[in-house]
């Protein structure tokens, strides 16, 4: 299993502790220095298994006579071991340490040149940055740790289309143009020359192997010594250990190519330029329709021979099983994928910080539960502008995209939230994390390590374990059935009563009387189904099946527009059955049951999809046209 952490927002660093630091803008990194020396130490990092390999990498910005050095301690089955040095960069590069061993020379850890051995398991681990201010305050911009055992998937994940299914279209560079001395030694500074021009930091071949040359094992193939270069080029970076194939089609998918590492006999990789390789380098820049890999691989002679395509199954085998997933990932500080880390996150239409709350602010564009997947664009101020990729929005200029808006830096964190797991089900629940108590909203998606009489045990996004209450959580069926109908109108029945919320789209709300606006109640709703909707109720219409009255049922939706011209929709309700509907009525201010007859005067029986009614919900009613839609 492979398991990696990036810490590079503040709330991924809380629990650290820091001492000569302050905090830096998100745009800027983690820490700067403010006084001559300073250390930061994080909190204990729990590993999901028991790991045998540790990978650490860190970006910053160092001046000239400053330096930081990584260190990491691991907690065996013993005890916590000492500190060992993974390495330091100074303005003149990466130097690792001599090899290390644990306490009395017994050989429980050892740290080979980048890697941190361990003969037994580990089950958590620390990680120490020392820094020594130069003439400059010097800037830690990130810090990585990949753990791993040696435990892989025989076969690789199954193959889908998706955006991944491209070339990113890398300029070739093959380490055969270099000269002799080095040509068998740079395959990772070559690999990292071609994704450095793709970022437009295109360096010379050779300066970029100097430049990444190990100053203690004189390796140029040093991991940290790779990434911390293209950091101070200002790329963001690290080292990591993928799970699979998936995560590198994901990264892909971003336009981002990935630096792997293989080992292989003769005959184990159809295609490459060498026969057999203990430890080579080359850069994942895509995948064919196949889902096979798209290679530039710099050990190709000539640069008419780098580009290669390999059989998914031979590289999932040289590269998963045989190197464990190692990898480095690089590239811009934005655009980049980060989770929600606090219960609920507030998504605004500009970045200013408000004195008070108001339930009809049309500034507050909407909320993001906790591990909701976001793409940061910009940051100011403490700001980050992102779009909220559970809540699609039609953008005609640029088709369906996240919801955009701002939200504040500090909720936000680097690690991937679980793409599937049970769904928090009641408005809010209570999970018990050691002597904290945490409280998130319907809706929110979690992780399920284990269940244990009526108590589910959930893996965070900072990797702790919380326990919940077994029947707070609902598993939405692989399709839908009568039951996924009721749970969304049951779901939506937890609101009633509750003020409508412009924006609204969470069960955690200052006030517990506070509740969501009409599309909010829908998107909560429908995520229980395991279905995650647009964010607004003329983009719900837009993705919605179209239907006529007899084939309505629970569950299904009835969408209003503006006025009896427009085209536009402006709320959305869910039907329930019967006559009835369940809505976040604005003009009424609370979320409530309602039915055809009361709201337009006409039951459902004498009201088809598109006609124009009269909605009585006003105090001076009006002409609107009515639309039934579904999701299943």
């Amino acid at each position: 299993m492979n398991h990696t952490v990036l810490h590079r927002t503040p709330l991924d660093a809380a629990g650290a502790r820091a001492v000569g630091l302050e905090r830096a803008p998100l745009e800027e990194g983690l820490f700067r220095t403010k006084a001559a020396t300073a250390t930061l130490e994080s909190r204990d990092l729990e590993s999901p298994f028991g790991f045998d390999d540790l990978v650490g990498s860190l970006t910053a910005d160092v001046p000239a006579g400053g330096a930081v050095e990584l260190g990491v301690k691991v907690r065996l089955e013993s005890g916590w071991t000492e500190w060992f040095s993974l390495g330091t960069l100074d303005s003149e590069g990466w130097t690792s340490p001599a090899e290390a061993r644990g306490a009395d020379g017994e050989p429980d850890a050892a740290v080979d040149v980048d890697t941190l051995k361990l003969r037994g398991k580990a089950s958590a681990f620390r990680y120490r940055v020392r820094f020594k201010a130069g003439r400059k305050a010097v800037r830690l911009r990130s810090v990585a740790i990949a753990v791993s055992d040696d435990e892989a998937p025989s076969a690789p994940p199954a193959f889908s289309a998706g955006p991944w299914v491209r070339d990113l279209g890398l300029s070739p560079r093959s380490q055969g143009d270099a000269q002799a001395k080095y040509r068998h030694d740079i395959c990772s500074p070559t690999s990292l020359a071609m994704v450095l021009e793709y970022w437009g930091r295109g360096k010379g071949l050779e300066q970029v192997a100097l430049a990444v040359r190990d100053r203690g094992s004189q390796l140029f193939g040093n991991w940290p010594a790779n990434v911390a270069y293209a950091g101070s080029l200002g790329l963001e970076g690290h080292v990591a250990r993928l799970e699979s194939l998936a995560d590198a089609e994901a990264e892909v998918a971003q336009g981002r190519p990935v630096i792997v590492s293989v080992t292989f006999a003769e005959g184990e990789l159809p295609n490459a330029p060498i026969n057999k390789t203990r430890g080579h380098v080359m850069v994942i820049g895509g995948f064919t329709p196949a889902g096979d890999v798209i290679a530039y691989d710099p050990a190709g002679k000539g640069k008419g021979q780098v580009r290669r395509v390999y059989p998914r199954a031979a590289f999932h085998k040289v590269w998963r099983v045989r190197k464990r997933g190692l990898a480095y990932v690089l590239g811009p500080t934005f655009p980049r994928a980060f989770a929600v880390g606090a219960p609920v996150a507030d998504l605004w239409s500009k970045p200013v910080r408000r004195a008070g709350l108001k339930l009809d602010d049309e500034a507050h564009r909407s909320q993001l539960l906790y591990g909701e997947t976001v793409t940061a664009l910009e940051s100011k101020g403490g700001w980050v502008r992102v779009r909220a990729e559970e809540q699609e929005s039609f953008h005609p200029s640029g088709g369906w995209q996240g919801y955009p808006g701002w939200v504040r830096a500090d909720v936000l964190v680097s690690a991937r939230p679980p793409k599937t797991g049970p769904i928090v089900r009641v408005r809010q629940a209570l999970l018990q994390r050691g002597d904290d108590l945490l409280t998130l909203s319907v809706g929110t998606r979690l992780a399920r390590v284990s269940e244990n009489g009526g108590s589910s045990f959930v893996r965070l996004l900072d990797g702790s374990i919380a326990e919940i209450p077994s029947d707070s959580l609902y598993s939405a069926p692989p399709r839908p059935t009568a039951a996924s109908r009721a749970e969304i109108i049951r779901t939506a029945e937890l609101f009633l009563g509750t003020s409508y919320y412009w924006g609204g789209r969470s069960g955690v709300q200052p006030d517990p009387k506070i509740g969501v606006d009409c599309s909010g109640l829908v998107s909560l709703a429908y995520r229980i189904h395991g279905r995650d909707v647009p964010r607004d109720s003329h983009e719900q219409k837009l993705h919605a099946r179209a239907v006529r009255r007899a084939s309505l049922q629970s569950g299904d939706l009835v969408f209003l527009t503006d006025d009896a011209t427009s085209e536009r929709v402006t709320h959305v309700m869910i039907f329930t059955g019967g006559d009835g509907l369940i809505e976040s009525r604005k003009s009424s201010g609370r979320v409530l049951r309602t039915t055809f007859l009361e709201r337009f005067g006409r039951p459902l029986a004498a009201v088809e999809s598109g006609d124009a009614v009269t909605d009585l919900s006003f105090a001076r009613p009006r002409r609107r046209r009515l639309f039934f839609g579904s999701y299943f």
